[in-house]
């Protein structure tokens, strides 16, 4: 009994799902069970698009309602200011008189300098003298904006002895760093952005005498300045007190043009005999800038250097000089594939107590070759006459290698063979070690 009620049930829940009409057909003339598919699956899609419009109504009530309720808490803000204005709390809401507010403008930390430390580690030997491992140049260098205006840099550095890392004159040192020891590098204030596209620098600082001299030791491509350099303003390059004017010209004949005008005090042993106002050093530099194509550049600069080798100002030094730099950086290679080209050619003219002048001329020219993104090899040409005495001069070549393990650690092995028409040949190896912390690195300017 039950089981045949079960089929009755069974029997009139279909009848419920099949329409009438198809009920009363005989079976040979029913549909084919693909209709009844074809049937189900538009209804599903009719439903769908009910319910994606029941979606979108939802999400526009929901928009009306953030309006609305943004709207009300705009009208009940106005209505506290008012209260406010009028001398009372809002309504319905009291004055927070136990909350303190304390001003954290004083620990900021944009307000605090960029420190960073550089070190420079220097073996050499060679034929003319002994094998050693020195500590030859370390940085404390600090930096920051001062406001939008204006910027300072401070150099504090300790300098190894320079006989023992230079490859300058035979004999010659530098005065004040015979013997190594600590000193203030740079110290400086700039204005930056001023009319006309002027910007000025007051104070200590490498000047700008064509490019290589305005880098610091542990950022050259080389473990050493050009000897021309080092002839001409000793070890550690040309560094003066005084003013600074930067001003970027138009476009006249270049890409970009720039002119910088220098008054120091002309205290450098080597060149000058200044360290006082009365007789200034001067120096002038025009450099423009040319981009070749998307993937090369060509710079040339113009020098002009004057001052007084003696402390009466009767006895001028004039220094004339031109470089230019070319550098290749392949579009999508620049960290695998790099090329640079940079010379100089330096004219030098010294007055004599007993009249008349000497004149010397010296240059240097170096090109290097990134092949990889940690590797760079290279070599520098040089040649000097001796400004002080006639008929000495030498030339010589320095090819080196430098491993760039990251922005934070160089190695570098350098050999120089110099030709001395005086002393004869020198030979000799270097080995240079360079770390840094911090935000500023191994920088170029």
């Amino acid at each position: 009994m039950e089981r045949r009620t079960l089929v009755v049930m069974g029997l009139v829940v279909l009848a419920g799902h099949v329409p009438w009409s198809a009920a009363r057909t005989p079976v040979e003339q029913r549909p084919p069970c693909a209709a009844t598919i074809e049937h189900l699956e538009r209804t599903v899609e009719g439903l769908s698009r009910e319910l994606e419009a029941v979606k979108t109504e939802l999400a526009r009530l929901k928009v009306q309602q953030e309006e609305t309720a943004r709207r009300a808490e705009v009208e009940r803000l106005r209505a506290q200011a008012k209260a406010a204005a009028a001398g009372g709390p809002g309504e319905g809401r009291e004055v927070d008189t136990t909350t303190t507010f304390v001003s954290g403008t004083r620990m900021q930390p944009q307000l605090n300098p960029e420190i960073s430390v550089v070190g420079d580690l220097f073996a050499v030997g060679g034929n003319h003298q002994k094998e050693e491992l020195q500590a030859r140049h370390f940085e404390l260098d600090i930096q920051s904006y001062l406001d939008p205006f204006t910027r300072m840099h401070v150099v504090l550095g300790y300098h190894g002895p320079m006989s023992e890392s230079t490859f300058g004159s035979p004999g010659e040192e530098e005065e004040g760093h015979a013997h190594g020891g600590f000193d203030l590098g740079e110290g400086s204030i700039t204005w930056m952005q001023l009319p006309g596209h002027l910007a000025l620098t007051v104070g200590k600082k490498r000047q700008q005498f064509g490019v290589l001299n305005r880098w610091h030791l542990h950022a050259l491509d080389q473990t050493d300045l050009p000897w021309v350099l080092q002839e001409s303003f000793g070890d550690h390059g040309l560094v003066g007190t005084g003013v600074s004017l930067d001003w970027a010209m138009p476009r006249l004949w270049a890409h970009a043009n720039e002119l910088t005008v220098e008054i120091t005090n002309g205290d450098n042993a080597m060149a000058f005999a200044g360290g006082d106002w009365r007789h200034p050093a001067l120096l002038a530099r025009l450099k423009s800038y040319w981009d070749l194509s998307s993937d090369s550049y060509f710079e040339l600069g113009l020098d002009g250097l004057h001052g007084n080798a003696d402390p009466d100002g009767h006895l001028d030094h004039d220094f004339w000089a031109l470089d230019a730099t070319y550098n290749w950086y392949p579009a999508g290679m620049e960290l695998y594939r790099e090329v640079t080209l940079r010379g100089m050619l330096l004219h030098s003219s010294l007055d004599l107590p007993g009249g008349g002048s000497r004149d010397a001329w010296g240059g240097y020219l170096y090109g290097q070759f990134r092949f990889s993104p940690h590797w760079i090899v290279g070599m520098r040409w040089d040649s000097v006459q001796d400004q002080r005495e006639a008929g000495h001069d030498w030339w010589g070549l320095s090819p080196y290698l430098t491993f760039w393990q990251s922005e934070f650690v160089r190695l570098r092995g350098q050999a120089s063979w110099r030709k001395d028409n005086l002393h004869g040949t020198d030979r000799r190896f270097e080995l240079q070690i360079t770390f840094a912390a911090g935000p500023h690195k191994h920088e170029s300017y």
